[in-house]
């Protein structure tokens, strides 16, 4: 468990506080479009949560390996490394993580320290892509839900919300 973080607004003000079960909850942004992350960071840290942003895929694999999160938002089309790639890049590794620390760990313990989802942090896609397949496209890398752009801030606090339920790390 991290330790708590002074939340602020874009002017360095206190960020307005949300009743929210996820109020302490970290997310990770992956998206390459700067006013799509400032946006949504916004919307978020409003919400009560912590939020990092990473461009790419490669750079959210290289924030994922030294903190650990209780969501991902994701989006699809980026450069160098996609929203999908990513997906079953860190489903791998959960699962590689996961049989590892079976050897050393009870599952109570797991349990406790991911949060009770057994290591599994949930992925939702973010994108502008509507076209049917794609929501099974994003469930078969690995992802857990599917939201389209623009998303609405009603739409993503409801999204979050479902997968950190009323009690995050």
């Amino acid at each position: 468990m991290s330790p708590p973080v002074s939340r602020t607004n874009n002017e360095g003000a206190p960020a307005e506080r949300k009743p929210s079960g996820g109020a302490r909850a970290r997310i990770l942004l992956v998206d390459d479009d700067p006013v799509n992350q400032m946006v949504a960071l916004g919307l978020l840290r409003r919400h009560g949560w912590e939020a990092v942003a990473a461009a790419n895929g490669k750079d959210a694999l290289q924030i994922l390996a030294k903190q650990s999160f209780d969501l991902i938002l994701m989006d699809l089309q980026m450069p160098e490394m996609d929203g999908y790639q990513t997906a079953s890049v860190i489903r791998q590794i959960e699962a590689q993580s996961s049989s590892a620390s079976g050897a050393r760990e009870t599952t109570d313990a797991v349990g406790e320290r991911t949060g009770q989802r057994g290591g599994r942090v949930p992925i939702i896609a973010l994108t502008t892509a509507s076209q049917p397949g794609v929501r099974e496209k994003c469930l078969t890398a690995g992802m857990d839900d599917y939201l389209t752009k623009p998303v609405s801030p009603a739409d993503l606090y409801a999204a979050v919300e479902k997968y950190l339920g009323s009690n995050p790390k």
